[in-house]
């Protein structure tokens, strides 16, 4: 049987390591604490009984403590689970089933997880809605050599090994867009006179650009 009643958000655990999505993202956050304005109510967070780890909520939970304080009591569903493995998959099912969709990077990754915690095939096919050949298709597009996750931006470094410096960027930095993208983004700023000439740092940034191009394709003649 599972248990609601309140429960301070100061005393939920978020636990990211079982998290299925990349990030918290803000903009779903805002959308939820434009319904919490409007008097809507949401359904409850679910928690970890016994270690009061989020399962799923994460943005409920942003959302409550950026509307109400971060004291506030939220409606929570308190679950049992017998082991790491049954947490996050109720937590990929739960995501997979509402709220906003899981990227393929998340998939990935998800995959990766619980591969470490000794989920079968079958239970991850069955809480992330796709079929086993789509899981495998996954880890051979977005895996790296050494098991990190790449994105799409990365995703050539597929079954190949990332230096430091790569993994830190693929993690924090890279957006997920193909590379084309970002690319034709600076050159339709330039080609348009798009570029804010006036910005220090925008012309400090494109002169920087400029010495890397030229050091790199003088390097690929």
């Amino acid at each position: 049987m599972t248990l609601i009643k309140k429960i301070k958000a100061t005393k939920m655990v978020k636990d990211y390591n079982l998290y299925p999505r990349q990030s918290v993202d803000a903009y779903h956050v805002r959308e939820i604490r434009n319904a919490l304005q409007a008097g809507h109510s949401l359904p409850p967070i679910i928690l970890d009984k016994a270690s009061l780890r989020v399962v799923d909520g994460f943005h409920r939970l942003a959302a409550y403590q950026q509307e109400y304080g971060p004291d506030v009591e939220i409606p929570c569903a308190l679950k049992e689970y017998a082991n790491e493995g049954e947490i996050f998959s109720d937590a990929l099912r739960l995501n997979s089933e509402h709220g906003r969709a899981l990227t393929v990077y998340d998939k990935a990754r998800a995959v990766g997880i619980g591969d470490n915690l000794g989920l079968s095939r079958d239970t991850l096919s069955g809480v992330l809605h796709i079929t086993k050949d789509r899981i495998e298709k996954l880890l051979l597009s977005r895996m790296t050599a050494s098991g990190d996750v790449v994105k799409h931006t990365m995703a050539h470094f597929a079954g190949r090994e990332l230096t430091s410096e790569q993994r830190a960027f693929n993690r924090d930095r890279a957006g997920g867009l193909d590379q084309l993208f970002y690319i034709n983004q600076v050159v339709a700023l330039l080609e348009t006179n798009s570029i804010d000439w006036a910005r220090e740092r925008v012309v400090a940034g494109l002169r920087h650009l400029s010495g890397l191009l030229e050091k790199e394709l003088t390097a690929i003649k």
